[in-house]
């Protein structure tokens, strides 16, 4: 039961190596219908979208993230890869290991959806969708979680958008940072893509 509570507080306090402040032209909506939340995100990355997609997909790159220990993946399927993560935190005067398995399904260039299958929520999915502008992208994110704590909701709605906002600064910035890698790999992928489509 307490790791259930530490698993909440760690979901909306935000990492003290993350953000003081809020990533530029950032959006963040938090609404609440009973005990599960609507998470609604989006921000401009610099990155194209084909490149946008190559970030969202490196899901062993989530070890970037302070406290990620483990970021494991695995291809199940064409377009779907089960991802097993494990973070070290403290939060607040408490220690915790946190555990999760979740399923991504893959729509390349385009979108990329996740559910959780086993983990510290009772209900954990969303998607990124990826929409190419003269900047770079878009990248758009919609989530709906359901916790599993004895925390009352109206502390977590007090925490949730402050929690919220740090996090996809800290992932805008990341995405940022990428914006110098070569994007020859990019292309290729997208012409085997291309030709793959024609051949059918």
């Amino acid at each position: 039961m307490m790791k259930r509570i530490l698993f909440t507080l760690l979901l909306l306090t935000a990492f003290p190596a993350w953000p003081d402040t809020p990533y530029p032209g950032l959006q963040v909506e938090v609404k609440r219908e009973g005990s599960q939340y609507s998470f609604v995100a989006s921000f401009d990355t610099p990155l194209p979208g084909c490149a946008a997609y190559r970030y969202l997909t490196d899901y062993e790159a989530a070890k970037e993230l302070p406290g990620m220990v483990e970021s494991l993946a695995s291809r199940e399927a064409p377009g779907k890869v089960r991802v097993e993560r494990t973070a070290d935190e403290r939060v607040l005067f408490f220690h915790v290991r946190l555990h999760s398995v979740m399923e991504y399904t893959e729509q390349p260039y385009e979108r990329i959806s996740f559910t959780q299958l086993s983990g510290d929520s009772k209900m954990f999915q969303g998607n990124w969708e990826i929409e190419p502008n003269a900047q770079g992208s878009r990248l758009k994110f919609r989530g709906l979680w359901e916790p599993d704590t004895l925390i009352p909701l109206f502390i977590i709605d007090h925490f949730a958008r402050n929690g919220l906002i740090d996090r996809f600064s800290a992932i805008a910035l990341l995405a940022e940072q990428r914006k110098d890698k070569p994007a020859e790999s990019c292309e290729a992928a997208q012409l085997a893509m291309g030709g793959e489509q024609e051949a059918r």
